[in-house]
């Protein structure tokens, strides 16, 4: 249990990355990391119904765990798969057990009710990976008045975007399906830092944000901050 928050972070956007993943749903705490992900296409040109037996795994899985070994052959530590066949349908639990990563697969039939972007629309995914390294950065850099990182955990959620008319407006029809109608939402619960670990992170993000990137208040003693269409906020409740 040595990894730190920011390095558990960082373990999940390279294996977003290494697996051109798109995380439906994603939650990070000391523990780990844990993503739900739609198979791939090449995984779903074979489908099938459970129940399903160790003679007759579904070859969706079966599909996806090849895939997914061959993207992760030049990691040092191996990924353990678990095939999930006791429901209506299949799933392919995918865990990199030094990362302390978590990938659940599943089929769209089975996916959550959330926005997911067009094949090769990867702004919403770009987008959540430079909020998350963002988070993982200032982690660190506030860590540096303490003896460790402030104690927090991320959630990630997707709400339609208040500001999506206004990004839009005067954009070519043929360029609209580039800008989700979603936020990438992270809510940080920091319900266990301290005040000092609070306001050292707060520092620490608005130090490290982007040209042009208001870190604002929200709540007592929350804040919110944007990088595109991803947000980062405690609500400060």
């Amino acid at each position: 249990m040595g990894n730190s928050m920011s390095e558990l972070i960082h373990s999940a956007c390279d294996a977003m990355t290494r697996l051109a993943l798109h995380p439906l749903t994603l939650d990070i705490d000391r523990s780990g990391t844990r993503i739900t992900a739609v198979m791939e296409q090449y995984a779903l040109q074979r489908r099938s119904r459970g129940p399903y037996s160790p003679d007759n795994l579904p070859p969706e899985a079966v599909e996806m765990i090849e895939r997914v070994a061959l993207r992760l052959m030049m990691l040092p530590e191996r990924p353990n798969f678990t095939v999930e066949g006791g429901g209506r349908w299949p799933a392919l639990l995918m865990t990199l057990p030094d990362s302390r990563v978590q990938v659940r697969y599943v089929v769209p039939e089975d996916a959550p009710p959330v926005y997911q972007p067009d094949l090769g629309n990867v702004t919403l995914s770009g987008d959540t990976r430079i909020m998350l390294k963002y988070l993982a950065e200032s982690l660190r850099l506030a860590a540096g008045k303490f003896r460790g990182e402030p104690p927090v955990t991320l959630t990630l959620s997707y709400p339609d975007d208040p500001r999506y008319e206004e990004h839009t407006e005067g954009v070519d029809a043929e360029f609209l399906d580039v800008i989700p109608p979603v936020l990438a939402a992270f809510e940080l619960d920091r319900s266990g830092c301290s005040r000092k670990q609070r306001a050292a992170l707060d520092d620490a993000l608005r130090t490290l944000a982007y040209d042009g990137q208001p870190v604002e208040p929200l709540g007592r003693t929350g804040f919110t901050t944007r990088i595109g269409s991803a947000r980062l906020q405690d609500s400060g409740t």
